[in-house]
């Protein structure tokens, strides 16, 4: 038998265990094995773990998508990295040749396969992927940020399609990792009046203490009254990060104003007044994943621009991944990284 490693992997229905599995080898030319550094959990990590499962993954798969580490071994064909060379990673591997690929939407490949759900991921020692999805990233960057590069991409493929200007006004539904990450962007492009909308108490307390703008819970306060009361006409721009809230959406954005849809919430139903969209010409964008936005979500990371730090609110070791999760499913955390 080869050599072995703990590694987290989904077992069945509601059934994550760490345990020996082996340590994964090249097998094509393309591919790269990197130790992993850290790797941060994801939400969609926590709906695959729930009983029943928010999101499907494969069974017998290791989980984990969101990770930085070090190339320590690479195949005959591999030519933009090297050994000893910190990266991160974009988990959706596409396949490159279908219509989509060629028209430089690899988010929307009809081939993709996703790390960590179809095939084994980061949260083990060691991780092997396709070289055309990894990304160099400077060695003085805190591993608990770098591993936080890919729903960084996600964020900046969103923020991409709305034509944010200083003195614009902006509404973020959610204030989950995607949801303040949203925020710190927005706020960095000069958004003037920012509001925040969040019915969790320690996320609520927690986006308070960032000061990126008016936090509302959205239950006990009326955040439309709100949104045009300040703004006057309503919100610029309004980003839905939960999957559910497009009737609200549609409510806080003001004429000729952008509501992008981040979350997605494959049982949300809700009927939505078209007419309101119409009379009102608002631009309805959705936005999923990252889409050639890896190289800017890295630039911004080592510039500094915003600081993720600040959103990691639990570092624990591959034994105790469950007590991450645990803290997420209750809202009780923000960002948990968890160090092989």
């Amino acid at each position: 038998m080869g050599e072995m490693m703990k590694a987290a992997v989904f077992v069945s229905e509601g059934n994550l265990v760490v345990k020996d599995v082996p340590v994964p080898q090249i097998t094509k030319g393309d591919q790269v094995l990197i130790e992993v550094e850290a790797c941060s959990i994801c939400g969609t990590d926590v709906h695959i773990t729930a009983v029943p499962p928010g999101y499907i993954a494969t069974p017998n798969t290791i989980l984990g998508h969101e990770f930085v580490g070090y190339v320590r071994a690479k195949g005959e064909l591999v030519d933009q990295v090297e050994i000893g060379q910190r990266v991160v990673v974009n988990p959706n591997n596409y396949c490159g040749k279908c219509v989509y690929c060629k028209k430089n939407l690899p988010n929307q490949c009809e081939n993709i396969e996703a790390l960590g759900i179809d095939y084994d991921g980061a949260f083990a020692k060691y991780c092997v992927v396709s070289d055309k999805v990894v990304y160099p990233i400077a060695k003085d960057v805190d591993a608990g940020v770098a591993a936080c590069a890919e729903p960084l991409a996600c964020v900046v493929n969103g923020i991409n399609k709305a034509d944010v200007k200083p003195g614009d006004s902006a509404v973020v539904v959610g204030a989950g990792p995607i949801g303040l990450m949203i925020a710190m962007m927005l706020k960095s492009a000069g958004v003037d009046k920012l509001f925040i909308l969040e019915t969790a108490p320690v996320r609520a307390a927690f986006a308070e203490n960032l000061k990126l703008g008016r936090v509302i819970n959205p239950i006990t306060e009326k955040a439309g009254e709100i949104v045009t009361e300040a703004t006057g006409i309503g919100a610029d721009f309004v980003f839905d990060v939960t999957g559910s809230q497009m009737v609200s959406c549609v409510d806080m954005v003001r004429k000729g104003g952008t509501v992008v849809l981040f979350g997605v919430n494959k049982m949300a139903r809700k009927e939505i007044a078209q007419c309101e969209i119409t009379t009102k010409e608002i631009s309805v964008k959705g936005t999923w994943l990252a889409n050639a936005t890896f190289p800017q979500a890295v630039s911004i990371i080592e510039s500094g621009v915003i600081d993720l730090s600040k959103l990691i609110t639990a570092t624990y070791p591959l034994e105790q991944i469950h007590e991450g999760l645990e803290l997420l499913r209750k809202g009780e955390a923000v960002k948990v990284i968890i160090k092989p």
